[in-house]
């Protein structure tokens, strides 16, 4: 009896983080003014750690259990915000961060400067993706800077480009990579050469250590990936290490 009323708080619990933190925010591609940008930013993080707190919270109640139960959710609920914050500026890295792309060379000019031949097929091709500076302080902003091309043996007016860039946090107790949130862009194009331009915004609350962007376009069923390294640090030395990074905890997410 008592397994099953557990079992029914856990699944209500669950149910009502998901329809705190896939609620009120707007599509992403909506047009916003600077205004609705930052207030779209606010609530977005907000319900993500949020729920982070929640299910921390769950979490360290079931493992904690009997009279440990209240200790294990306390505990839960501060890792899972800790761990919240950083989860949640990759789930709303959309509201952080622009990309934009324009023509800077047409079908015959790209064919021309980078040899391509109709025999070749469809080529998607990333010439350049960086980020500058190299290190940014939490509260600033950072620079994306890039191009690439889409060629066809035909040359054709419309293309669907997909270009997706995806933020990842290097974590120190792994030694590996894991994957904080995508945002992706659809654009309508002429085959030929695109620059990238966009920004992401660097919250002053972000965790210090090493991130990293990829950028990947697709079109004509081929793709192609470029990656991108900075690294968030504040006046502390590089190699100390937040208490938030030595919890061994997987923030891959479950979906």
């Amino acid at each position: 009896m008592q397994s099953r009323l557990l079992f029914k708080t856990l699944t209500i619990l669950i149910i009502s983080v998901f329809f705190l933190v896939s609620c009120g925010l707007p599509p992403p591609g909506t047009p916003l003014t600077p205004e609705q940008r930052e207030e779209a930013k606010k609530k977005c993080i907000l319900q993500y750690v949020g729920a982070g707190l929640v299910l921390g919270g769950i979490t360290g109640a079931l493992i904690g259990g009997g009279k440990r139960g209240g200790v294990g959710a306390a505990i839960g609920a501060v890792a899972g915000g800790a761990l919240g914050y950083l989860v949640a500026y990759g789930k709303c890295i959309v509201y952080f961060s622009d990309l934009n792309t324009f023509p800077v060379a047409g079908y015959q000019d790209t064919a021309r400067n980078e040899g391509y031949r109709p025999d070749q097929g469809n080529v998607v091709k990333i010439k350049s993706w960086s980020t500058t500076p190299s290190e940014v302080a939490p509260g600033s902003k950072l620079k994306l800077n890039g191009s690439y091309y889409v060629m066809a043996p035909k040359e054709l007016k419309e293309v669907k480009v997909k270009e997706m860039r995806t933020l990842y946090f290097y974590d120190t107790t792994k030694m590996e990579w894991v994957e904080l949130g995508p945002a992706e862009n659809e654009v309508t194009a002429a085959l030929g050469t695109r620059k990238a331009d966009g920004m992401i915004d660097i919250p002053k609350d972000l965790p210090e250590g090493k991130y990293r962007i990829d950028l990947k376009v697709a079109a004509l069923g081929k793709e192609d990936v470029a990656s991108t390294q900075y690294i968030v640090k504040k006046s502390v030395a590089l190699d100390s290490i937040s208490p938030l990074f030595a919890l061994n905890v997987d923030v891959n997410e479950g979906e």
